[in-house]
């Protein structure tokens, strides 16, 4: 889908643009990244504003407080660098490039940093549910997209394995627990949410199998598996307003009223389906449409086609159909199944109607000099 940043933004707006899991993917980053973005702004604004939260923060600090305005920067670049990231998402087509996914890491390496020495220097109680609430946050907004996510959450995993070892001067049994549950969370967690996006994606392609097979059935006549009226008619109109010539070829088999009463209309029934087969192998190309007009006539529309092009396509319906040797013993023109044709070019300015018009009329020519044959109307 080439499709403009801004335009690209209200197709999002209705999942119904999804063309493949791609798309999907896109929409889940419309989605979450400004969750994303929201969180690691308002956790970088609580440590930025920590002495107006919290009374005297920076004096109960002991150890280290020669870093706090390196804090404050790591703060304001978290800031900065989650509106980057969510700028070059929206910007770009909404998906992770070198540039972002650069900016995601640093992320990462930035609130790692905090992490240790939260952890390590300052025993700030916070410190843990930090870390944690940050990658449980990642895995809800980057499950589907494994790369972005681990490149989020391994520095801080790594961190809290580093910082607990610097406590502990070496591995705490206890804390290795507590860690090897925070990860089995992690990677459960990110095979169930795979599994419900996955089967998400499964119901809207079945979705949309189910939405092509009602449109089909709408737009299809269920005798003939041709195009019924109203498909013909907004082909003709689309065609007509892009301004595409076209021929038309209306069709109409010969004496089908005495087929049916000599035959049967379930004979009837079958020999248009016969009919409508052998003008759906006479056509040029798949862009020529064939239709059901209504009864035993049919109209076969020819983009870009001359009088001369429509007429070799009306011999060989006719040439087909005299192969297909339907018997139609009650024909005054033959003993087997026959079709006259008019066949009209579009003209400028012309309505839809005015052209089936103009080819109803080279028909009925058709049908006056004796049937079994094709008339032409020039244009309007």
């Amino acid at each position: 889908m080439d499709q403009s940043s801004g335009g690209r933004h209200r197709a999002f707006d209705t999942a119904i643009v999804w063309q493949d899991r791609n798309d999907m993917v896109r929409q889940a980053l419309f989605v979450s990244i400004p969750w994303f973005t929201f969180v690691n702004v308002s956790f970088a604004l609580i440590i930025f504003f920590r002495n107006v939260l919290i009374s005297g923060f920076d004096r109960s600090i002991s150890d280290q407080t020669e870093i706090l305005p390196l804090i404050n920067g790591i703060a304001v670049g978290i800031i900065a660098f989650s509106f980057l990231l969510a700028f070059f998402i929206y910007r770009l087509p909404a998906r992770f490039t070198p540039i972002s996914m650069g900016l995601l890491l640093i992320l990462s390496l930035m609130w790692s940093y905090c992490s240790y020495h939260f952890i390590v220097w300052w025993h700030l109680p916070f410190a843990w549910p930090l870390s944690v609430i940050l990658m449980l946050t990642a895995l809800a907004a980057l499950y589907y997209h494994p790369p972005a996510l681990m490149l989020f959450l391994t520095p801080l995993w790594l961190t809290a394995l580093l910082a607990s070892m610097q406590l502990n001067q070496g591995i705490s049994v206890r804390f290795l627990l507590v860690w090897l549950i925070l990860t089995t969370i992690i990677i459960y967690g990110r095979y169930i949410l795979q599994r419900w996006f996955d089967e998400a994606w499964r119901r809207y392609q079945e979705n949309r199998m189910l939405i092509a097979m009602l449109d089909v059935m709408a737009h299809q006549d269920a005798l003939t598996g041709t195009a019924n009226r109203r498909s013909m008619e907004n082909y003709l109109d689309d065609a007509i307003r892009q301004a595409l010539p076209f021929a038309l070829i209306m069709l109409d088999v010969d004496y089908f009223k005495r087929y049916n009463d000599h035959y049967g209309h379930q004979a009837g029934d079958d020999c248009l389906a016969k009919v409508a087969g052998v003008l759906k192998s006479s056509v040029r190309t798949p862009a020529d449409l064939v239709a059901r007009y209504g009864g035993e006539e049919f109209v076969v529309v020819l983009p870009t086609a001359s009088l001369d092009d429509a007429a070799l396509v009306a011999e060989r319906i006719q040439a087909s159909l005299h192969a297909t040797a339907l018997p139609h013993l009650a024909s005054e023109v033959s003993n087997r199944v026959t079709v006259s044709m008019g066949i009209a070019l579009s003209g400028s300015s012309e309505s839809a109607a005015g052209i089936i018009n103009r080819a109803d009329n080279a028909l009925y020519r058709a049908k006056q000099q004796g049937r079994n044959q094709w008339a032409k109307q020039n244009p309007a």
